[in-house]
């Protein structure tokens, strides 16, 4: 039995995940918020992984008997978008905690239980955390956090010589899910780029989530696996 937890699972691209591992024949544990999915390999955890209460109480319920073992950290929001100044000090601890903190705890707790088993680490990362946009102080800062951490943990990996255990961060491109939306309904002098997001949805240049979904399963279930590393996407096109 093959055990994956997925959080950020209630639609777009952390939902089409774990439809791609069931299909595949993993057993699914998603967190998120809401539950909409049906599948007798899968369970739902509700969890709000903003609040650090909640995330401080969570178990990711790992099944001792399973031989190998995957978590997805899909969950993540924009925040609210606007200048540094302008925005709430509440959307700020929401954001990094939800971006940063709880994968980072997530990681920590998980590496823990499932020690000496075959098993890997993803982080759907985004070109946001090597750019700066403006009105996105929030997701870019955060998610730059998250590609540090990530980074240390390969590097401890590797310093190990842990043959078992694989961490990547992956970038999925421009995909067509709530987050554009929300960007598109942004202020343009609250982001300067905001034309730019919204011609590509007008010249149908956002990837499907369920397409993008199907290559990052497909990235992870390569014959030959990859090195640990931080990847985009796009580039296995």
């Amino acid at each position: 039995m093959k055990q994956a937890i997925v959080t950020g699972t209630s639609r777009g691209l952390g939902k089409e995940i774990a439809f791609q591992l069931l299909e595949q024949g993993w057993k699914v544990t998603g967190i998120s918020r809401n539950q909409s999915i049906e599948h007798k390999n899968y369970i739902h955890v509700s969890a709000n992984l903003s609040d650090s209460s909640c995330v401080n109480d969570l178990s990711l319920g790992l099944n001792p008997d399973a031989e190998e073992y995957m978590l997805i950290h899909n969950a993540g929001t924009l925040g609210e978008i606007g200048y540094v100044g302008e925005v709430s000090d509440a959307m700020i601890q929401q954001g990094f905690q939800l971006n940063l903190i709880t994968p980072s705890i997530l990681t920590n707790q998980f590496l823990q239980e499932t020690q000496h088993k075959k098993r890997t680490v993803v982080a759907i990362t985004t070109g946001a955390s090597k750019n700066q946009y403006d009105g996105w102080g929030i997701y870019c800062s955060s998610k730059a956090g998250l590609d540090a951490y990530f980074a240390v943990v390969m590097k401890e990996v590797e310093l190990r010589n842990d043959k078992n255990t694989r961490i990547y961060s992956i970038a999925p491109g421009v995909v067509d899910t709530s987050m554009q939306e929300q960007i598109r309904r942004s202020d343009k002098h609250s982001f300067s780029n905001l034309a730019r997001f919204t011609e590509l949805k007008e010249l149908n240049q956002l990837d499907s989530a369920e397409n993008v979904a199907k290559k990052i399963i497909s990235f992870l279930f390569a014959e030959n696996p990859l090195k640990n590393g931080r990847y985009d996407i796009r580039d296995f096109d």
